[in-house]
């Protein structure tokens, strides 16, 4: 029968494993996923910067078709 000691020193071990698994689990998300995550908000952003600007162009055509 183990001891309280060697118990410990087991749950100790068990414990460092799953750190180091929380350890590569947080860099892969880090170095890859954010990535493109990033690029993906990039490409919304760009995405609404045109709608934007066309829907601007399209007000002002308007408003100068109404003036004159």
């Amino acid at each position: 029968m183990a001891t309280q000691s060697q118990k410990n020193a087991q749950e100790i071990i068990k414990l460092q494993g799953e750190i180091k698994l929380i350890h590569n689990k947080i860099s892969v998300i880090k170095d890859n996923h954010l990535t493109h995550l990033d690029a993906k908000v990039n490409s919304i952003y760009k995405l609404l910067w045109a709608v934007g600007l066309i829907s601007l162009s399209t007000l002002l055509n308007l408003i100068s078709n109404l003036i004159s």
